[in-house]
């Protein structure tokens, strides 16, 4: 199969690069420095030597693929016509973003048959352009249709990157894993880039401010017609007591360098939704305020 990832960044280089090395046609669409290193020295995945891989400036240069994975970080400024300009005429788009309004983005670009939203959970780092590292724990990309449509023909997919090493599922409900993980990063990140406290700290001294703005993104999805269940904030609690007492969260980190990131398309979106169905955010538009600023 071919694949062409927009962006090479920690998941798209990881994924990508796993997928070359099982064989599969791989392309990558990158800018800057990035760009650069890919086509001057290649993608280095933790201390292996670095491999050369297909480059272009954009997606136009690359022609037909059979699915295109949008790899780059959700911000108020991603102009998605620009980054999807000269895709095919049926290839399909797979989002990984951590933002519940990308899938209705893309689809409004692409059309919802062509959307395939998906989660991806693993602790990826980006440590330099054409530089990414893993080094053990989840690596996992759940997916679906927008559409609700039959899903079994993203199965090919799914059994590529199984071959590749990354654990791949076809969910028949797509947005219900969306929106619950969105319930912990959205609220683990723009509690902690408030305080700037790591997770421990938040699910302690600040439990009950954390689970509140988890109730919140519950209410959203559910005005939104994803039938979150009832015992998902109680879910999502437990699990952030799983985690290391020591995380941070990468939009947390963007925010304490400088950088707003994804605070617009995590928090702000919860803020948004929220208000098109009348919905109380209080404690989301309260925490996007405080750092928009």
């Amino acid at each position: 199969m071919r694949f062409a990832f927009i962006g090479a960044g920690a998941v798209g280089g990881w994924f990508g690069g796993r997928l070359l090395a099982a064989g599969h046609d791989v392309a990558f669409v990158a800018r800057g420095a990035t760009l650069d290193v890919l086509r001057r020295e290649g993608l280095r995945l933790n201390d292996e030597a670095p491999v050369p891989v297909e480059t272009a400036g954009s997606l136009a240069e690359l022609g037909e693929c059979d699915v295109v994975f949008l790899m780059v970080k959700a911000t108020e400024d991603t102009d998605l016509e620009a980054l999807l300009a000269g895709l095919g005429a049926s290839t399909p788009v797979a989002v990984t973003q951590n933002a519940v309004e990308m899938p209705g983005r893309v689809a409004a670009v692409v059309g919802g048959a062509r959307t395939w939203p998906g989660v991806v959970r693993g602790f990826f780092h980006h440590t330099g352009p054409g530089r990414v590292e893993f080094h053990g724990g989840p690596s996992s990309y759940v997916f679906g249709t927008f559409d609700a449509s039959d899903p079994a023909h993203l199965q090919p997919v799914a059994e590529a990157l199984e071959a590749a090493g990354i654990a791949a599922t076809v969910h028949p409900e797509i947005l219900l894993d969306v929106w619950e993980k969105a319930m912990f990063v959205t609220c683990f990140g723009g509690l902690g880039a408030v305080t700037g406290k790591p997770l421990g700290y938040l699910r302690t001294s600040m439990r009950d401010s954390l689970a509140s703005l988890m109730r919140e993104v519950r209410a959203v999805a559910l005005a939104e017609g994803v039938p979150l269940s009832d015992d998902v904030v109680e879910r999502t609690m437990a699990f952030a007591d799983r985690m290391p007492a020591t995380a941070t969260s990468s939009m947390q980190r963007d925010i304490a360098a400088g950088d707003p990131g994804e605070l617009d398309a995590q928090v702000g979106a919860v803020v948004r939704l929220g208000a098109v169905h009348g919905v109380d955010t209080r404690l989301h538009s309260l925490i996007f305020s405080l750092l928009e600023g």
